[in-house]
C-alpha cells in the first residue's frame, strides 16, 4: 500500500476512535449492547490500546464495565454455553433467519480495511449492530431460537420450553407405554411393538401440550424421491422424528439414517430445528451416551439444528 494511503487510513482510524470514545463521554447514561467484546485482544480495552498506540496518547475516556452488557453472555446466561454451533453470531442469526447480506467476519473486515474499502466495512459494521438489536429483541420477548430452544409453549397458565417439554414426553414415554398396558378387565389398549405403535403414542402426548400438531407431512423430493416427516409443529419451525430400534438396527444405522435425515431436512425453510428421539428400550446399541453426544454434534448445520436424544432406561 502507498504511504499516503496508508496515512490516510491512519487518520481515518483515529478519527472513528476519537468520534466514538468522545460520543460515549457525552453520554454517561447509555447503555452499550454489545457482542463478545471483552477481550483485550479484540474488545472495548483493544480499542484503546489502539487509540494510544497510533496516537501516543489515552483515549479521552473509557467506559466502565457497569455500562457494557454482552449479547453473547446474556443468552448464554439463559440457554446455556451450547445454545450455538461456533462461530455462535453467524450460526444463531441463521437459527433465527435474520438476514446477514452484507456480513463479514473479523478477519474479512480487516482485509478489507487494508485494501481500502471502508464501504464493505461500514456496511458490515451496520449489519452487526442490527443483527444484535434483532437477537436482544427477540430474547427480550422470548422467541429467540438456539440450539436447544424454539420458543415456549402456555400450558396450565406457565411457560414452558418447547424443545425441553418434547423431550420430557420422550422421557417418560416408556412410562406411559406400561400404564396402558393395565386397562380395567383388560380391555383393549394400545400395546407398542414397533416404530408405527410408538407414533400414534407420541401423537396423542403431543396434543396435550400443541395445539397445531402435523404428523406424517411429506417433504420436497431429495436423493431422488420424496420423504415423510414423522411430525412438525409448524408454530415453532419444530420437525420430530422418532425411532424405535430393533434387533436388525445398530448404532451406525442409526447415524446414517440421521445424517440423511439432516441433509433433507435444511433444504426445508419451514424447519429450522430436528428433534430425534431414539427409543432404545431393549439396549440394543452399545454407546448410546456417545452416540447421542457425536450425532448431536457432528449434524447440526448452520440454519438447522438438530438435538439428538436416546432413551435406553
Amino acid at each position: 500500500m502507498p504511504p499516503d494511503e496508508d496515512g490516510d487510513n491512519h487518520r481515518r482510524e483515529i478519527d472513528t476512535l476519537s468520534r466514538f470514545f468522545s460520543w460515549l463521554e457525552d453520554r454517561p447514561d447509555v447503555l452499550i449492547l454489545h457482542w463478545n467484546m471483552n477481550s483485550s485482544a479484540y474488545g472495548f480495552e483493544a480499542l484503546a490500546l489502539r487509540y494510544r498506540y497510533i496516537t501516543g496518547d489515552f483515549p479521552i475516556y473509557r467506559p466502565t464495565q457497569s455500562r457494557l452488557h454482552d449479547l453473547d453472555a446474556l443468552i448464554e446466561s439463559r440457554f446455556g454455553d451450547e445454545y450455538a454451533k461456533h462461530p455462535k453470531l453467524p450460526n444463531i442469526v441463521a437459527l433465527n433467519g435474520i438476514r446477514k447480506r452484507s456480513f463479514l467476519e473479523g478477519a474479512e473486515e480487516a482485509e478489507m480495511f487494508a485494501a481500502g474499502d471502508i464501504g464493505a466495512v461500514r456496511r458490515s459494521v451496520s449489519e452487526k449492530v442490527r443483527i444484535i438489536s434483532k437477537l436482544f429483541e427477540l430474547l427480550l420477548s422470548g422467541t429467540i431460537k438456539t440450539q436447544n430452544s424454539v420458543g415456549s409453549v402456555l400450558f396450565a397458565g406457565t411457560e414452558l420450553d418447547a424443545v425441553s417439554t418434547v423431550l420430557e414426553l420422550g422421557k417418560n414415554f416408556r412410562y406411559v407405554e406400561r400404564s396402558l398396558l393395565r386397562r380395567h378387565n383388560g380391555r383393549a389398549t394400545l400395546k407398542v411393538d414397533d416404530e408405527y405403535d410408538a407414533q400414534d403414542l407420541l401423537r396423542s402426548l403431543l396434543r396435550v401440550f400443541f395445539n397445531n400438531v402435523n404428523d406424517e407431512v411429506w417433504m420436497p423430493s431429495y436423493a431422488g424421491g420424496a420423504s415423510r416427516v414423522d411430525f412438525v409443529l409448524p408454530d415453532y419451525q419444530l420437525a420430530i422424528e422418532l425411532k424405535y430400534t430393533r434387533n436388525s438396527i445398530t448404532d451406525k444405522s442409526v447415524g446414517d439414517q440421521l445424517i440423511i435425515d439432516r441433509d433433507r431436512y435444511k433444504q426445508e425453510a419451514r424447519i429450522n430445528h430436528l428433534l430425534c428421539l431414539v427409543f432404545d428400550h431393549d439396549g440394543i446399541l452399545h454407546n448410546p451416551r456417545g452416540l447421542e453426544k457425536d450425532l448431536g454434534r457432528d449434524s447440526s448445520a448452520e440454519g438447522l439444528a438438530v438435538t439428538v436424544r436416546i432413551y435406553d432406561r
